[in-house]
């Protein structure tokens, strides 16, 4: 009774659903067999839909997987599917996947992380500087173990990059790392950031030459 009552709580519909001239579509069709019973072609439906960055359509996938409806049940991939869905703009699968994460054991939790991270990367790699806020955000609250010192190095170039919101995330970041670590932290950082500009060659941008060389420490 617990997981029918979940399903029935977090399966989400789009502002427009139900208005009485909308024309069918793929949300809808997965949301009807949803509601008819008909899981596993819900599933399908949802999961086309999530791959193409729907995140209502990732949020009810994540659903699924976590209630067992019409998919084995899988926290994991569960968990994976509400990250999706978080980060493509789903508020309602923020609590979703703190309840999958909280449950899964330490490897899991690792390669739920090194996942995401590996979805994101291309969109890093080729300098889209929200996608390096993810990575960061993922690296401070998916694995067993928060790599603050990864994180600050990705919010470091987004920062550079004037990425919206990293100025505040790289220093968040940086509370979180031990004050006799933090001159590490920072050079770590800029290494990340000459190893990112180097892979964009002729197209790094122009901070990329303005990076420091490191300091040698003083005796």
């Amino acid at each position: 009774m617990r997981r029918l009552a979940l399903l029935a709580a977090l399966l989400t519909t789009p502002a427009w659903a139900g208005a009485p001239e909308a024309a069918p579509d793929p949300f809808a069709q997965a949301l009807a067999a949803a509601r008819a019973g008909m899981f596993g072609q819900a599933a399908a439906g949802f999961h086309g839909l999530a791959e193409a960055g729907d995140a209502e359509a990732a949020h009810n996938l994540a659903v699924l997987y976590a209630t067992g409806r019409g998919l084995p049940q899988d926290d994991p991939e569960a968990a994976y599917w509400a990250i999706r869905a978080e980060l493509a703009g789903s508020d309602r699968s923020i609590p979703l996947r703190r309840l999958l994460v909280a449950r899964l054991n330490d490897g899991a939790r690792d390669a739920l992380a090194a996942r995401a991270i590996a979805w994101l990367s291309p969109r890093a790699e080729a300098g889209d500087g929200a996608a390096m806020l993810e990575i960061a955000a993922i690296l401070l609250t998916i694995p067993a173990e928060p790599d603050p010192v990864a994180a600050h190095g990705w919010q470091a170039i987004a920062a550079t990059l004037d990425a919206p919101g990293a100025v505040r995330a790289r220093q968040s970041s940086l509370a979180l790392i031990p004050p006799d670590a933090r001159a590490e932290a920072a050079q770590t950082a800029r290494q990340h950031m000459r190893a990112w500009c180097a892979a964009r060659g002729a197209e790094a941008p122009a901070p990329c030459a303005l990076i420091p060389e490191d300091r040698q420490p003083q005796t």
